[in-house]
Order: structure tokens, then sequence, then C-alpha cells
């Protein structure tokens, strides 16, 4: 297992801004962790690289010609999914006259 900065598994995650109803400011039905089946064990192979933690299949990955499937915790999913809005508002902003 890789020591990594990101937090352990207790930590408590903010929404993305899809994640939150914009009239209630509440979470919606869909929010982030429910849109995956999650399994109780598995590697994350994202930043992390824990070994026995919940994971989810986000796709596939193709590395050299070779396929496996992809898997990664919610720790990491987070970051990924911050990494994904952050760079569609960038690209958003960038089309702006």
């Amino acid at each position: 297992m890789r020591a990594g900065p990101l937090p352990d598994r207790d930590v408590v995650f903010r929404p993305t801004r899809r994640d939150i109803d914009p009239v209630t400011g509440e979470p919606t039905a869909y929010a982030l962790w429910d849109r995956h089946g999650w399994q109780e064990h598995g590697e994350c192979w994202l930043w992390c690289g824990r070994d026995d933690v919940e994971v989810t299949w986000i796709g596939p990955v193709r590395s050299s010609g070779i396929h496996a499937d992809l898997f990664a915790c919610r720790a990491c999913l987070y970051e990924l999914d911050q990494r994904v809005l952050e760079a569609n508002m960038r690209r958003d902003v960038a089309v702006l006259p």
C-alpha cells in the first residue's frame, strides 16, 4: 500500500454542485455516492492505492494495448470528480463571449 495525501476513510466530503438542489440547498436524491455500486473490499487503482477498502468500478482502462477494470475508493473518486468538474468549468468559461 502506498502512502498518500488523501484523507482517512472517515473524512466527510462536500458534494459537487450537481449534487445540490439549487432551490432547497439539500443533496439531491441522486447524489454522487448513490450513482455507484460499492464493493466492500477491493483495491483502489487511483491516487491512494489502498487495498481492502470500499471501491466502485468507474470504467475500463487501457494501457499499452491491455485492458482492465478500474476501481476507485470514495476519496479518490471524489478527487477525480472534482478535477472533472473543474476542467468542465474552465472549458465552459473559455467559450463565453
